[in-house]
Order: C-alpha cells, then structure tokens, then sequence
C-alpha cells in the first residue's frame, strides 16, 4: 500500500520536475555566462543555487510549464538541448556588453604596452589591467543600477513569448547574435581609440623628433610616454566610457527582446 501511494505521489510530482528541469537548462548558460548573475567570478555551487532558485520561481510563481506531457525520455532529453542552445544564445546576448568592456581594456593596453602579462610577469595572470578593471565597473554600474533588473526582466518575459520547448533554430536568429557580437566589438574598438591614438600620436611625435635630433636617443621613452599619455587619456574619458558601455548594457532587454521574437 506504502509503495502504491508512493509511486502516486512520483507521478504527481512528475510534471513539476519536467517543468524545472526544462526551465534549468534554459537559465544555466544564461547565469554562467552573464556576470550580474554569476558568470566567471562566482563559485560553481553559487551559480547552480541561483539556477535553481530562478527556476523554481519561474515555474510555481510564473506558472510556467511545458505545453505537452513529456512522457518519453528522448523527447525529455530532446527539449533539454533546444532549451539550453536557446539559453545559451540569451546568454551570449547578456553577456556581450561585459565583453565589450573588456575587448576595448585589452586594445587599451595594447596600445599602452602596459598589460598586466608585460608589467608583471611571475604574477602568472595574462589578463590586462584596463580590461578587467573596465569590466568590474560595467559589473558594479549595472548590479546598482537599472541594468540588473532590465536583464531579469527580459529573462522572465522569454518564458512567457518563447514557451518551452517551443524555440525555432532559424537563420535569422543566427544572423541577429552575429550582428550583435559585431555591434559589441565595434563598441570595445570605439573605447579603445582615444588611447591608441594617443599612443600613435606619441609614436609620431618621437619619431620627427628623432629625425630631427638623432643624437637624444628618444626611443628609451617611447614607452613610459606612451604608457602615461593613454593612461591621462583613460582617465579623462573615463566617465564617457562608463556612460556608454552602460548604456550599450541597458538595451540588452531589447536585444533579448528581438532574440525571442526571432524564435518564436
């Protein structure tokens, strides 16, 4: 009799963990891959707890489930893949104001020849000064900000646009996250052109400057110049830069947005 009641109660709470499961596999790219979720910087344990947290909101406060009964298992695995591409395409979609961030800090050090791998080279990290510190304040900025809630927002309205196991692979979603990425890395090399050209216009300015006086050997300051004349630059353009790597983070909802209606 115990065991009767028992597999009743399986088969009741049977749908709800389909639900989870599916509702998971949508929000685990997408919290791994977005920093004002977790991303990189979290623990491993921390991430999956958000996942899970967010997907047991979704589904018993949103009401959201699957629009069929899964009753086979290749049909449940199947879901599961269409709905972690899927999450992985929000994901990478979140996540492209940060990298953006972070591709103009790298451009910024390139120029300055000062990146943290060149300056310290027994520190055993090969990631640049500017690029992480541009992406810890677009981290900070958007978790105070507005951006966090515009990013949960257009999260929570892709299950009720996008049902579950609903999401259509079609070329023009492909093409949307393309472009994005592209409008992304244009983003990181606008940030990074101020320094690089102050980094050239110190390149030319020595270089006349040698031809017209061999004999100072300027070449020896090429590089402190160059290091100080972009880090001046980053410093007075430093508010601009935030403003707009902010703003580029803000209109990830409406990127999001274009994503689901492209999948429907």
């Amino acid at each position: 009799m115990k065991s009767i009641e028992l597999q009743l109660q399986i088969a009741a709470l049977a749908p709800h963990f389909i639900a989870v499961a599916l509702i998971a596999a949508r929000l685990l790219p997408v919290v791994f891959l977005c920093p004002v979720l977790g991303g990189e910087a979290a623990p491993t344990t921390v991430k999956l707890g958000v996942v899970l947290a967010l997907s047991l909101c979704v589904h018993f406060a949103g009401g959201i489930a699957p629009l069929e009964i899964v009753n086979d298992p290749l049909t449940f695995a199947g879901l599961v893949v269409r709905e972690f591409s899927f999450g992985a395409a929000l994901g990478l979609v979140a996540s492209l104001p940060f990298d953006a961030a972070r591709m103009g800090g790298k451009l910024i050090d390139l120029f300055r020849g000062s990146s943290a791998e060149a300056a310290l080279p027994h520190a055993g990290t090969r990631e640049s000064a500017a690029g992480d510190g541009l992406y810890q304040l677009l981290v900070a900025l958007a978790i105070t900000g507005a951006v966090m809630p515009l990013m949960l927002q257009g999260l929570f309205h892709s299950f009720a646009i996008v049902k579950l196991g609903a999401f259509v692979h079609t070329e023009s979603a492909a093409m949307h996250v393309v472009a994005l990425a592209g409008t992304a890395l244009g983003t990181g090399l606008a940030i990074g052109a101020p320094v690089a050209a102050s980094a050239m216009a110190v390149d030319c300015v020595l270089g006349l400057a040698s031809r017209a006086a061999p004999q100072m050997h300027l070449q020896d300051v090429g590089s402190p110049l160059k290091i100080l004349a972009g880090g001046a630059v980053l410093f007075l353009t430093l508010g601009v830069v935030a403003e707009r790597l902010l703003a580029h983070a803000a209109t990830a909802d409406i990127a999001m947005s274009s994503l689901l209606e492209l999948g429907r």
